[in-house]
């Protein structure tokens, strides 16, 4: 018990170590990049996401399950935006990473006490000033697929149209943790989706009605959650992989 407690100490004091931290984010931005150079990657809605961006001004939101982590941070690597990082002692290590690719990073948790209100006013105000923000919307510690209200107060605040995206690899792993993060193998074939629309909530919105654009936004996941899943297996019927059926109701994400 003792020789175990003594390992949980040195495990703490490493991950809060700013040497380590230096260079084990250094080593995963590293592999990162080696990784998804190996992917052959497809990409649908690209040009109507550029598009909102040019016509917001750089001021936009994008909006994605906790699963989706990995590609989602490497894709939007070094445009000038910014996602809310936890104050944990594993947060420093995400920071660093996230900040090597460019990110710019309040850190803040839920909970009282815990720097979420103050972190959230500071991305707020960054995409007031035309940057690009992203949240995984059911994190930090979920439920999966289920998302918090972050995002919606963020749009709604900032006035900024809100796009849910979705990417999926095959084949892949899936990290044993409450999100079922997706790592790609190394020359994964991997499709990325921007939804059609965005997601625009109106400055005198209510608290009735955020609630309902939350609900559309899971909804809105769920769906690409679904075609993105299922686009390898249909992708000789359909060309994009927005046109794929989804049951109705849509079911819940695949979650091994």
């Amino acid at each position: 018990m003792a020789k175990r407690k003594f390992y949980r100490k040195l495990r703490k004091r490493l991950r809060q170590s700013w040497l380590v931290t230096f260079f084990a984010s250094f080593l995963v931005w590293f592999c990162m990049h080696v990784l998804f150079f190996t992917c052959r990657k497809q990409y649908f809605g690209v040009n109507a996401f550029r598009n909102h961006l040019q016509e917001h001004q750089g001021k936009l939101l994008s909006a994605t399950w906790h699963r989706s982590i990995f590609y989602a941070i490497y894709y939007f690597r070094n445009q000038n935006a910014t996602i809310i990082s936890s104050r944990s002692g594993d947060g420093n290590f995400v920071t660093q990473i996230l900040k090597r690719f460019g990110f710019f990073t309040p850190r803040g948790s839920s909970g009282k006490g815990k720097g979420g209100s103050a972190a959230l006013k500071l991305f707020i105000d960054y995409i007031r000033q035309g940057h690009l923000g992203g949240l995984a919307v059911d994190a930090p510690k979920g439920p999966p697929y289920i998302s918090k209200p972050g995002i919606i107060v963020a749009a709604h605040r900032s006035g900024a149209p809100l796009i849910p995206c979705m990417w999926y690899a095959k084949p892949n792993y899936r990290i044993r943790s409450w999100d079922r993060s997706i790592i790609p193998k190394f020359f994964s074939e991997l499709v990325f989706i921007f939804d059609r629309n965005t997601i625009t909530i109106p400055a005198d919105a209510n608290a009735t009605e955020l609630e309902a654009f939350r609900q559309e936004l899971d909804q809105r996941l769920r769906r690409l959650t679904y075609q993105a899943d299922h686009w390898f297996e249909l992708r000789s019927q359909y060309s994009d992989p927005r046109d794929i059926p989804v049951p109705d109701p849509i079911p819940m994400p695949h979650h091994p």
